[in-house]
């Protein structure tokens, strides 16, 4: 009977070790995928090839956006330069993008404003829209990485890998900037903090854009996995806001266990279609790892 009775207990306490052994933290990186012969709704990870740090990756799967929480920031620029381009029918749209794109009770979102300082208001919710008023008011010099680092750092935060949610910030600026005290690879790597994705509206001023700052908006969208809209006129500019819209609500994240998963480190991504999988694939290309 005793010896019965040490076999029980032998075996509960190997349950309970087993039980208590510490899950792995898995990264989530944001996709989005076009182009597809198939409906984006039967994705799997099987379609895809993928791999971190040059090393390919087993065991992924994937998350659908539009089973997790939005968390939005809308970063838009009011210096000197928008002065010809920030007229009603744009802050219209704007207004009808975020009330398209914050719709659950979880969802949220902030405004953020910028000339030579940003200024942003708190979390937003659906029920708090409505009565929310954002003024706007132009002038002053550009100071777009401090700003794309404040709503990454002071709203959004650090990444909770145990709580998955869709980070997306729409950058509205021409690009240019003149007055921020970080460079723009200091905003990125804040970027790959938060785990967002960006997606930039090119607002071009009464000399047109730059392809300095062209080039500035496409490295934020290429190393988060948005998307850049350039050369807008007239109803181009709602159409790129509800294009934004569908991706976001169409996003997928790859969700596994990461290489050298005990060290804090900026990872690089490749994610390619499987043989014979005709899609066209936008991603991160980076993330940072701190698990």
């Amino acid at each position: 009977m005793k010896q019965v009775c040490k076999a029980i207990l032998f075996v509960f306490v190997g349950l309970s070790g087993v039980a208590q052994e510490p899950v792995a933290p898995k990264t989530l990186i944001p996709l989005i995928v076009t182009g597809s012969h198939h409906r984006l709704s039967n994705l799997t990870a099987e379609s895809l090839v993928i791999t971190d740090q040059k090393t390919t990756v087993t065991g992924a799967s994937l998350l659908r956006g539009a089973d997790l929480p939005t968390e939005l920031g809308v970063l838009i620029d009011v210096s000197n330069s928008q002065r010809s381009s920030l007229h009603d029918d744009y802050l219209k749209a704007i207004n009808q993008f975020v009330h398209a794109t914050i719709r659950g009770p979880e969802d949220r979102m902030f405004f953020l404003q910028f000339d030579s300082t940003p200024q942003a208001t708190g979390w937003l919710t659906k029920e708090q829209l409505p009565g929310t008023k954002f003024n706007v008011r132009i002038g002053g010099a550009t100071a777009l990485y401090d700003a794309l680092a404040m709503a990454c750092k002071q709203r959004m935060g650090p990444r909770n890998w145990g709580k998955p949610t869709r980070r997306v910030l729409v950058l509205i600026s021409d690009g240019d900037d003149n007055l921020s005290h970080i460079t723009r690879d200091e905003a990125a790597l804040e970027a790959l903090r938060a785990g967002v994705v960006i997606f930039t509206i090119n607002n071009t001023n009464l000399f047109g854009t730059s392809r300095q700052g062209e080039n500035v908006m496409e490295t934020f969208t290429k190393l988060t996995g948005g998307e850049s809209f350039t050369e807008l006129v007239g109803t181009d500019v709602p159409k790129a806001f509800e294009s934004i819209q569908k991706m976001i609500d169409s996003m997928y994240f790859l969700s596994y266990v990461p290489p050298d998963a005990s060290k804090d480190v900026v990872h690089e991504v490749e994610v390619k279609p499987a043989p014979k999988e005709k899609i066209q694939l936008s991603y991160a290309k980076k993330y940072f790892w701190n698990p």
